[in-house]
């Protein structure tokens, strides 16, 4: 195992002339272990306040100043300082003075101890100091929290804290795409992936908290908290996740048959059966396609290199959606000389097979080789 030598810190700055030189001043003060060489990797975001004037000239040895020419928000800054970072351990600090860099050794503490791959430094748990500032700001936390554990079967008690604190190895093997404060669940979602496939480790340690109002310069709001629902959605994919998604999906994909032959039977004068067969078999082909786009842009968020490889994986759902029709009439076929109840043997049938689809779909048809990045 390689010595820990070098901490990153990672500061996605906008617009924050009040308290930029304060962090950086705290950040720098601050005793780490083992006397680790810091770096300061701070990433302005096209503030358009004096930001940018008092950022002109800190440039040093131990700070790296990128500048953004329009504004992306947090997500986008911090991929600018991941791609610059040269440290084993990343700490990520925003520069709104809400989180204490005094907490630094607590929060790398179970990584230099060969614990932790990641560790979430959590304003509710521990006993240090939390200002009282809003309470819905507290309850969406903690629901966005609940939901971000629900996809991505963690046990985490502050999915949303901006430290998060974590070996450079870990964020090279991750490909982060949000811009804005989507990031957090989108960073949590791919780590949680990461841990099931390759086993790293996670911790979570108690912080003090020292938040601040709208009018203290507070950016992160509703919307974003519909943003971070959205995106614990889209990027979680460990079991847990694909089967809540599976379902949900497989839902739509149904409503979506019974509405495409509804409008087409309601909007055509021709009743005969021919053209009642027909109706079904395009409801159903436009329900396999609707399926196939949720499944593997959502469910199983599968990111096709090529034209080609798309069309094998649209070939093999066909298949395996194909077979389990086949095997659910066989079923009934089957069950029903049993004397079993039409309703209870119906019911099997779809259990049947919407479990040979789901094992089906993750087994084979999603069945992703290696990549280099999650």
């Amino acid at each position: 195992m390689n010595p820990i030598k070098k901490v990153s810190i990672a500061i996605p700055v906008y617009n924050e002339e009040a308290t930029i030189a304060d962090i950086i001043n705290k950040v720098e003060a601050v005793e780490l272990p083992n006397s680790l060489e810091r770096e300061l990797i701070i990433v302005n975001d096209c503030s358009n306040d004096k930001t940018s004037e008092i950022l002109k000239g800190l440039e040093n040895s131990g700070r790296k100043v990128f500048n953004h020419d329009k504004n992306q928000g947090k997500g986008a800054a911090l991929r600018t300082a991941y791609e610059n970072c040269t440290g084993d351990i990343i700490i990520v600090q925003d520069a709104d003075l809400e989180y204490d860099p005094n907490e630094y050794p607590h929060l790398i503490k179970p990584i230099i101890d060969g614990k932790a791959d990641v560790v979430y430094g959590s304003r509710f748990m521990g006993g240090g100091p939390h200002r009282i500032v809003y309470f819905w700001h507290r309850v969406g936390n903690k629901v966005l929290t609940l939901l971000s554990n629900m996809f991505s079967d963690l046990n985490l008690t502050d999915m949303e804290t901006c430290y998060k604190v974590f070996k450079k190895s870990v964020v090279d093997k991750i490909e982060l795409e949000e811009n804005r404060f989507g990031i957090e669940p989108e960073f949590t979602g791919k780590v949680a992936s990461l841990a099931k496939k390759e086993g790293i480790s996670i911790y979570e340690v108690g912080i003090s908290y020292y938040g601040r109002t709208y009018e203290e310069g507070k950016k992160i709001g509703f919307k974003d908290a519909l943003r971070a629902a959205w995106c614990i959605w889209k990027y979680n994919t460990t079991t847990s996740a694909k089967v809540i998604k599976y379902a949900a999906h497989g839902i739509l994909v149904a409503l979506s048959q019974l509405l495409i032959v509804f409008l087409l039977m309601e909007f055509s004068d021709d009743l005969s059966v021919k053209y009642q067969n027909i109706v079904n078999i395009i409801g159903i082909e436009c329900s396999i396609l609707i399926g196939f786009v949720l499944h593997s842009f959502l469910t199983w968020h599968v990111k096709f290199l090529t034209f080609a490889e798309m069309l094998k994986k649209l070939v093999l759902f066909h298949a395996v959606t194909g077979i389990s029709f086949a095997i659910r009439v066989l079923a009934f076929y089957f069950i029903s000389l049993m004397g079993v109840h039409y309703i209870i043997n119906t019911l099997i049938g779809i259990g049947i097979a919407v479990i040979f689809n789901y094992l089906g779909y993750d087994n084979l048809v999603f069945r992703e080789k290696s990549r280099d990045k999650l």
